[in-house]
């Protein structure tokens, strides 16, 4: 199967998942590190998809894929300054607000920035 279209129906599995129950937080769990799994595939690997292809995953906003691969790019995938700025613009849209995700999204880009 092709890497890219995985991830997505990964981000798919992700977006699905009912927090209340064991089974699918499992599965989602599962589904996250397969995608960290896919990005550092593309990322350091021989793989017939490009690191290019990977990043048109940022204009992707269904089921938040672009979050996702947003994320995936910052910490996995080395790439030049235009992609990484899209992909931090992506960050700091999630980080804006007081929700526990925004919360979350505010920690990670604290972390990113550290590095």
């Amino acid at each position: 199967m092709n890497l890219i279209l995985e991830y997505i129906e990964l981000a798919n599995t992700c977006a699905s998942t009912d927090y209340g129950d064991k089974k699918s937080v499992k599965l989602h769990n599962k589904s996250v590190d397969k995608m960290y799994e896919i990005a550092e595939k593309i990322g350091y690997e021989q793989t017939t998809e490009t690191i290019e292809d990977f990043a048109k995953l940022l204009d992707k906003t269904e089921n938040k894929t672009n979050v996702w691969a947003a994320v995936h790019i910052l910490e996995h995938i080395p790439t030049d300054k235009t992609i990484e700025e899209k992909a931090l613009k992506i960050i700091k849209q999630q980080a804006d607000g007081d929700s526990a995700e925004a919360i979350g999204f505010k920690i990670w880009l604290d972390n990113y920035k550290q590095k």
